[in-house]
C-alpha cells in the first residue's frame, strides 16, 4: 500500500487541506504543535474510523464545529482505491456517519463498520487481530507512535508479552491454555456434581429389585382371584335373572295394589260426596221454602220507579225556582241599599262636587223624596218575593218527605227482586244436586266392584312376594360376594400398576443416573487428558513459535540497535521474554538509566525489528512497503541523526513518512512537506 493523498475538513487544526503523498522518503516537518501529528492520526481514521482509548470523535473534529471528514486515497496493488469518512457532533459526543469506499471507479456507501471490514479485507490483515479498538498489525508495522513504542520496552514482563503475543497472532495459545484451564475446571465442577447426582445408583438398584419382586407377587396374587371373580360374576347373571323373572309377578301386584287403593280413595270420596250432597239438597229445601213464604207476603209496586223520577224532576224545579226568587231579593235588597246611601250623601252635601255650587235645601228634600219613593218600591218587591219564597220552601219539604218514601218502597222492590233470583238459582242448584246423586250412587256401586275383583286378584298373587323375598336374599349375597372379590381384584391391579409406575421411574431414574455415570467417567478420562497431554503440547507448541520469532527478532534488534548507537563498549539483546537487555562493558543497565537518545535508539531499533517480524510472520499483509515514524530522533546527537540515513537506506521500502521538527533530516529525504500554523489554522505546504 502507498499513500497518494489525504483531504482534511474540520478536522483538529485544519479547516480544509489537500496533502498529496508522493513516493520515497517523506517528511513531515515543522515545530512542536503545528499539526503533524494530526495528518497520520487521520489516515489511521480514514483507514479504520474511530479507535475507543486511541482515537475519539471528539479529538478530531476541530472545535466549533458540527461536522467534519477526512477523504484518503491509496494505492494497492496498481489499483487506486478511495475511502471517505465523516464525523458529526451530537448533544453528546461526536459519532461517525456514514461514508464510502470507491475502488475500480465503483463507490460502495457503508456504515462506518463496513468501511473498516472492507479496509481490512484489502490489507490483508487477519480478522482474529483486530480487537475492537485498534489495528494491532497497523500499529506494530506501518505507524507506531514513539512514547507508545517506548512504554511497550519499558512496561512490565507479561503486559509485553500479552501484546506480542496480539502481534505475533500467538495469543491464541495463551488463550487455549486458559480456557483449558477454565474448562477443565467446569470439567471437576461438573464431575462433583455428576458424582452427586449418581451417590444413590445402587440404592435405586436395590429397590427395584424389591420393586420387582413386589410385582411378581402381586401378579400371582391376581392370578389366584381371577377365577373366583368370574365365578362369582356368573353366580351374580343367574341370580339376576332369576329374580327378574319373579319381579314382573311382583310388578303386577304392585300395580294390582295400587289400584286397589286408588279404588279404595275413590270409592271413599265418592261416598262422601253423596253424603255431602244429600245434606245440601235437604238445606236448599228448606231455603227454597222460606223465600216461597216470603215473596208470597210482599207485593211489588210497579210504578215506584216513575213516581220517584217524577217527584225528584219536581224538586228540582221547586230548587231553580227558589234560587229565582231569592237573586230577585237580593238585588231589590241591594238596590234599597244603595238609594239609602244615596239619601244619606245628599243631606250631608252642602256643594256640588261637579261644579261646586251651593246645594240648595230644596234641591236635597226633592231628592231624598225620591229615594224614599223608591225605597218603599224595592221594599214592596222584596216582601212580594220573599212571601213567594215561604210557598216553594214548603212544597220543598213535602216533595222531599214523598221522595224518601217512594226510595224505601224502591229499596223493598230491589229486595224482593234479588229473593226471586236467588229462589230460582236454588232451584236450579236442587236440580244439579239430584242429577249429581243419582250419577254417584252408579259410580259406587261401580267402584265397589271394582274393588271385589282386584281383591280376588290380589290374593291370587300374594304368594309370589314370599318367594320373591327368598330370591332378592340369595342375590344380595352373591352380590356381595362378587363386590367384595371385584374390590379385591382391582385393589390388586392398582397396587400392581403402581409397583410397575414405580419400577418404570426407577428404570429411567436408573438408566439417567447410569448415562451421568458413563459422563462422568468420559469427563475424568478427558480432564486426565487435558493435564497430562493437552496443555503440555499447547506450551511446547508456543514455546517452538516463541522460539523461532525470537531468534529473528534477536538478531535483527541487536542489528538495528548497532547502526543507531556506535558504541563497542554497549551491547544489546533480547532475552527469552523479549525484554531489551542492555550491556555496557560487559554489566547489564537499566533502561531507564540510558541516555535521552540511547533510549530513543533502543525503541527504534525495537520497532524496526517488530515491523520486519510481524511483515515477513504474516504473508498476507499488504502494507510492507510503506513505513511511518514519529519522531524517531527525540534526543538523538548530531552523530546518531546521521545514521537515519543509513536507517532509511536499508530500510527499503518504496514509502517511508517521517514526522519530526529536527532540520537536518531534510538534507537525506527525497520530499519535505511543511506544516505550519497561524491562529490556530494549520496549514500543510510543499518545500520540495
Amino acid at each position: 500500500m502507498l499513500l497518494k493523498s489525504l483531504k482534511l475538513k474540520n478536522i483538529r487544526s485544519y479547516v480544509e487541506q489537500e496533502i498529496q503523498f508522493p513516493e520515497g522518503t517523506v517528511l513531515l516537518s515543522g515545530d512542536i504543535g503545528t499539526g503533524k501529528s494530526t495528518i497520520l492520526f487521520a489516515v489511521e481514521f480514514a483507514l479504520f474510523g474511530i479507535l475507543r482509548g486511541d482515537l475519539s470523535g471528539s479529538s478530531l473534529l476541530r472545535n466549533g464545529e458540527e461536522k467534519g471528514s477526512v477523504e484518503l486515497e491509496f494505492e494497492l496493488n496498481g489499483q487506486k482505491i478511495t475511502v471517505h469518512r465523516k464525523l458529526k457532533r451530537t448533544k453528546t459526543t461526536v459519532e461517525q456517519e456514514a461514508g464510502y469506499i470507491i475502488k475500480n471507479n465503483a463507490r460502495k456507501d457503508g456504515t462506518p463498520q463496513e468501511l473498516k471490514t472492507d479496509i481490512l479485507e484489502l490489507l490483508g490483515y487477519p480478522k482474529s487481530m483486530l480487537t475492537k479498538n485498534k489495528s494491532m498489525i497497523y500499529r506494530y508495522t506501518v505507524y507506531t507512535p514513539q512514547e507508545e513504542m517506548k512504554r511497550i520496552i519499558l512496561d512490565a514482563q507479561e503486559s509485553r508479552l500479552d501484546i506480542l503475543r496480539k502481534v505475533f497472532d500467538i495469543d491464541k495459545y495463551k488463550r487455549i491454555k486458559e480456557n483449558t484451564v477454565s474448562y477443565s475446571k467446569r470439567l471437576r465442577e461438573n464431575s462433583r456434581e455428576y458424582a452427586g447426582m449418581i451417590a444413590d445408583l445402587e440404592d435405586k438398584k436395590q429397590t427395584k429389585k424389591e420393586k420387582d419382586e413386589q410385582a411378581r407377587e402381586t401378579l400371582e396374587q391376581i392370578n389366584k382371584l381371577k377365577p373366583k371373580l368370574d365365578q362369582a360374576k356368573r353366580d351374580l347373571e343367574a341370580s339376576k335373572k332369576d329374580l327378574s323373572e319373579t319381579e314382573e309377578s311382583i310388578k303386577k301386584l304392585q300395580e294390582l295394589r295400587k289400584s286397589k287403593e286408588i279404588a279404595e280413595a275413590q270409592f271413599k270420596l265418592k261416598t262422601e260426596q253423596n253424603d255431602n250432597n244429600f245434606s245440601e239438597v235437604y238445606k236448599i229445601k228448606k231455603e227454597i221454602e222460606a223465600l216461597e213464604k216470603e215473596i208470597q207476603e210482599t207485593i211489588i209496586d210497579a210504578d215506584v220507579s216513575q213516581q220517584l223520577k217524577d217527584q225528584i224532576t219536581l224538586q228540582l224545579r221547586l230548587d231553580q225556582e227558589t234560587k229565582e226568587i231569592s237573586g230577585r231579593i237580593t238585588a231589590y235588597q241591594t238596590k234599597k241599599q244603595i238609594s239609602k246611601e244615596t239619601r244619606n250623601k245628599i243631606e250631608n252635601l252642602n256643594n256640588c262636587p261637579t261644579c261646586l255650587q251651593e246645594v240648595t235645601a230644596i234641591h236635597k228634600t226633592s231628592i231624598s223624596q225620591a229615594e224614599d219613593s223608591k225605597i218603599k218600591v224595592f221594599e214592596e218587591h222584596i216582601d212580594q218575593n220573599t212571601g213567594q219564597m215561604r210557598e216553594k220552601e214548603q212544597k220543598l219539604v213535602v216533595v222531599k218527605q214523598e221522595i224518601d218514601k217512594l226510595r224505601e218502597k224502591e229499596k223493598i222492590n230491589a229486595l224482593l227482586k234479588l229473593k226471586q233470583a236467588n229462589l230460582n238459582d236454588k232451584k236450579e242448584q236442587e236440580g244439579q244436586l239430584l242429577s249429581q246423586q243419582e250419577q254417584l250412587r252408579k259410580e259406587i256401586l261401580e267402584l265397589e266392584q271394582n274393588k271385589t275383583k282386584l281383591t280376588q286378584e290380589i290374593e291370587q298373587l300374594s304368594k309370589v312376594e314370599i318367594e320373591f323375598q327368598e330370591k332378592k336374599k340369595l342375590f344380595d349375597t352373591v352380590s356381595q360376594t362378587e363386590r367384595e372379590t371385584e374390590i379385591a381384584h382391582s385393589k390388586l391391579l392398582e397396587k400392581k400398576e403402581l409397583v410397575t409406575e414405580l419400577i418404570a421411574g426407577l428404570e429411567k431414574e436408573i438408566a439417567d443416573k447410569q448415562k451421568v455415570k458413563d459422563k462422568l467417567l468420559q469427563l475424568r478420562k478427558f480432564d486426565g487428558w487435558f493435564k497430562e497431554f493437552f496443555l503440555n503440547l499447547v506450551d511446547v507448541v508456543e514455546k517452538q513459535v516463541m522460539t523461532r520469532v525470537y531468534g529473528e527478532f534477536n538478531e535483527l534488534f541487536k542489528n538495528w540497535f548497532n547502526v543507531l548507537v556506535e558504541d563497542e563498549t554497549i551491547q544489546a539483546r533480547l532475552d527469552d521474554r523479549f525484554t531489551p537487555i542492555i550491556q555496557q562493558n560487559g554489566y547489564d543497565i537499566e533502561i531507564e538509566n540510558l541516555s535521552g537518545g540511547e533510549k530513543t535508539a533502543c525503541a527504534l531499533a525495537y520497532r524496526l525489528a517488530l515491523n520486519k517480524v510481524i511483515n515477513d510472520l504474516i504473508t498476507t499483509v499488504q502494507t510492507k512497503q510503506i513505513l511511518i515514524l514519529d519522531e524517531p530522533t527525540d534526543g538523538f546527537s548530531t552523530e546518531q541523526l546521521d545514521k537515519i540515513r543509513d536507517v532509511l537506506e536499508e530500510l527499503n521500502a518504496k514509502q517511508v513518512i517521517i514526522v519530526s521538527h529536527e532540520p537536518k533530516i531534510e538534507t537525506f529525504v527525497d520530499s519535505v512537506i511543511h506544516v505550519q500554523k497561524h491562529e490556530h489554522i494549520s496549514t500543510a505546504n510543499y518545500k520540495y
